[in-house]
């Protein structure tokens, strides 16, 4: 399952180029979060964003939000939607988050990892190829799934799995076409033998320069 994370923001009324480089200075990550009900402008401590996702990778993770202010606290389920970062030194300077409800289902990507090495690449030479790098899928929030792992040791040259032969996670549904290729094995490209009109040709040169041999001495 996707992991989550804990973070706390709160209410902010900075807004404007000025205001927001105050905030940064102050080490604060301006925020925004959305939702069906509109938009809230947060601001997070720069410090307790960077040690909830230190070490880990910022997609398909659940944020257990705690929102102060406002009307008092309250507690939120988001989604990491985007995350701005200075192009020079990665800094954060933005972040959007987007607001789940934990009973509804979510639309999203996750990635499809092969697992195993297929036989038809240890013994027959082939070449693993993945058409397709994620899957669609529809879940609620906490059934979401860091990725998807599919076994491909047994397949051989020629051979295929498609997106119908995967058994998804429990309480996930792939909205992929069943008939859609998730990895094959190929074969091994042989090198092409000379055509025959390729072999011919050395013949077929030195003939048309004899017979030129010949014009010239007659």
């Amino acid at each position: 399952m996707a992991r989550t994370v804990s973070l706390k923001a709160q209410q902010r009324s900075a807004v404007g180029r000025h205001r927001v480089r105050r905030l940064r200075a102050e080490g604060k990550i301006p925020a925004v979060l959305y939702g069906r009900k509109g938009h809230v402008a947060l601001e997070i401590s720069a410090l307790e964003l960077v040690e909830a996702f230190h070490g880990r990778g910022t997609e398909k993770v659940l944020i257990d939000l705690q929102v102060e202010g406002g009307e008092g606290s309250q507690q939120k389920l988001a989604f990491l939607q985007a995350i701005q970062e200075h192009p020079l030194t990665d800094r954060i300077l933005h972040v959007d988050l987007h607001e789940l409800s934990a009973e509804e289902k979510i639309h999203t990507e996750v990635e499809v990892h092969p697992v195993g090495d297929p036989v038809g690449v240890r013994t027959g030479g082939g070449l693993l190829q993945a058409p397709i790098r994620h899957l669609r899928i529809s879940c609620l929030p906490h059934d979401l799934p860091e990725s998807i792992s599919v076994d491909v040791e047994a397949l051989g040259v020629g051979e295929t799995i498609h997106v119908g032969d995967v058994a998804p996670p429990a309480g996930v549904e792939f909205l992929n076409p069943k008939e859609q290729v998730l990895f094959t094995v190929t074969a091994p490209q042989a090198e092409e033998a000379p055509t025959v009109q390729e072999a011919k040709e050395p013949e077929l040169v030195r003939e048309r320069k004899e017979a030129e041999e010949e014009k010239e001495g007659s």
